[in-house]
């Protein structure tokens, strides 16, 4: 179970570091 919680964990940052990508990509083209 703990396993599961640790992989939730990182699911929810590595979506979090793409939209912080995104945004900053938007930012360099505007």
């Amino acid at each position: 179970m703990p396993s599961g919680k640790k992989r939730k964990r990182a699911k929810i940052s590595t979506h979090k570091r793409k939209k912080r990508a995104r945004a900053n990509r938007h930012k360099k083209k505007k």
